[in-house]
């Protein structure tokens, strides 16, 4: 899982709060059946939207890192109103998920 980075000396707006996950769909599932909605919110790269380069001839045809990162961006909950309480769970879960993950993985190898 990889979190948002934000170089020394800048700061980060946190408009969305989006991280990666190599089993994007499962991790969604998970956090849903504990009543937390993490959604998807670019499921399609700027490049392969419809109107995308508006109305310009599209010079890229094709964006591997781009194309794979679609799949595994999950935005987690962000607003003014959600409180550390409900900060400290949300991570709890992902932490949760992702500890159960990596010892389902290991007893499978």
């Amino acid at each position: 899982m990889t979190l948002p980075f934000t170089p020394p000396g800048y700061e980060h707006v946190y408009h969305l709060y989006v991280i990666e996950s190599g089993d994007r769909d499962g991790l969604q599932a998970y956090l849903s059946s504990k009543g937390i909605a993490a959604l998807t919110h670019y499921p399609i790269a700027i490049h392969q939207q419809e109107g995308f380069p508006w109305g310009r001839p599209a010079r890229v045809t094709s964006l591997p890192v781009t194309e794979r990162s679609v799949s595994s961006l999950l935005s987690l909950p962000m607003y003014p109103e959600l409180t550390n309480q409900e900060v400290e769970r949300v991570i709890e879960e992902v932490l949760d998920w992702t500890a159960n993950r990596e010892s389902l993985s290991q007893q499978t190898v």
